[in-house]
C-alpha cells in the first residue's frame, strides 16, 4: 500500500512538473526580455466588462474534477479582476468549512476545472496585461512614425526595452503605488502617457525638481483632480463656492507653501490636454497647450 502511495505521489508531482513545464512553454517568464513577450502568442482574455456578469461565489463547486492544461485552456481566460475577486471567494468557504475543489467555467458550457487551473490563468492574464501594453509601446515607437530628427531618441528606447525583464519590479514615484511593474514604462513611452495618472505623475517628477532647485516663484503642479473640482463650479452659487471644503484645501495649501504659480492640467472634451497657469501675486492666469 505505501509503495502503490508513493507511485501516485510520484505521478502528481510529475504531472505538475509537466503542467508548469507547458505553460512555461506558453507564457514567457517574468525574467524575459520585453521583445520575447510582444512575440508571444496568448490565449483570448475575456473583458473586465463582459466578466462582471458573472458572480464568482456561482462558479465554486465541491465535486471531484480532473483536466488537463488542454481544458484549462479551451475556453477564453477570465479577466484578472475577476480571478482577484475568485481567489477572495475561496477563502470564505474554507472559514465556513465548505469544500471548493472544482471551478466552472464562466462562459464555456459544461467545462469544469480542478482548482489549480487558478494559478494558470492567473499567470496568463499577467502576462496578457503587460503584453497589451508593450505592443501599444512597440508599436508607437515604430521608427516611420516619428520625425528623422527624433529616431535617435526611438532608437535608444527600443535599445532599452530590448534590456528589461517584462516582469521586472520597481520602486514607483511618490504619490502612485509604492511598487509596480515595470510595464508603467510602457505607458510613458507610448501614447498611453496621456492618461490621468501619468500626467498626476509628471506633476509630482515637476514639483520635485521645483522643489530640489529651490524654484524661486514656488511654482506647484496641481492633480488633475482640481480642474475637474473647477469645472463642477458652474452649477454651484457664489456661497457654496466660497464654502467648498476641496476648494479651501488647496487654497491653504497655496498660502502655506507660499506657492506663487500654480499649474492645473485639464482635459479638454477627453482628446486634449491643456495646463492652465493661476499667477496668486499677480491675480491672472494664462493656459497653454
Amino acid at each position: 500500500m505505501a509503495q502503490q502511495t508513493d507511485a501516485m505521489d510520484a505521478a502528481a508531482i510529475d504531472t505538475r512538473a509537466d503542467i508548469i513545464s507547458q505553460v512555461s512553454a506558453l507564457v514567457p517568464r517574468p525574467t524575459a526580455f520585453i521583445p520575447e513577450l510582444v512575440e508571444a502568442k496568448l490565449p483570448e482574455v475575456i473583458s473586465e466588462r463582459r466578466m462582471k456578469a458573472f458572480q464568482v461565489k456561482d462558479y465554486l463547486m465541491d465535486i471531484e474534477a480532473s483536466g488537463t492544461l488542454v481544458d484549462v485552456l479551451e475556453g477564453p481566460i477570465p479577466h484578472r479582476t475577476w480571478l482577484a475577486k475568485l481567489f477572495l471567494e475561496l477563502d470564505k468557504p474554507r472559514e465556513s468549512g465548505r469544500a471548493v475543489t472544482a471551478i466552472k467555467h464562466p462562459t464555456r458550457e459544461g467545462l469544469i476545472l480542478p482548482l489549480w487551473a487558478l494559478p494558470v490563468w492567473d499567470s496568463i492574464v499577467v502576462a496578457s496585461q503587460e503584453r497589451m501594453l508593450w505592443v501599444q509601446a512597440t508599436t508607437w515607437l515604430s521608427p516611420g512614425s516619428h520625425r528623422q530628427d527624433d529616431l535617435q531618441y526611438v532608437e535608444g528606447a527600443r535599445a532599452l526595452m530590448a534590456r528589461i525583464p517584462w516582469g521586472m519590479m520597481v520602486w514607483a514615484l511618490p504619490g502612485s503605488d509604492s511598487r509596480s511593474l515595470v510595464g508603467i514604462l510602457a505607458r510613458f513611452i507610448s501614447s498611453a502617457w496621456l492618461g490621468e495618472r501619468n500626467i498626476d505623475m509628471i506633476g509630482v517628477i515637476c514639483n520635485a525638481i521645483a522643489a530640489g532647485g529651490g524654484n524661486g516663484t514656488r511654482s506647484h503642479m496641481a492633480p488633475v483632480e482640481l480642474a475637474r473640482q473647477l469645472q463642477a463650479l458652474g452649477s454651484l452659487d457664489p456661497e457654496k463656492v466660497r464654502v467648498n471644503s476641496d476648494l479651501r484645501r488647496w487654497g491653504d495649501t497655496a498660502t502655506d507653501n507660499g506657492y506663487r504659480l500654480i499649474y492645473i492640467p485639464a482635459n479638454i472634451a477627453g482628446i486634449h490636454w491643456v495646463v492652465f497657469r493661476i499667477d496668486t501675486l499677480d491675480e491672472s492666469y494664462c493656459w497653454g497647450m
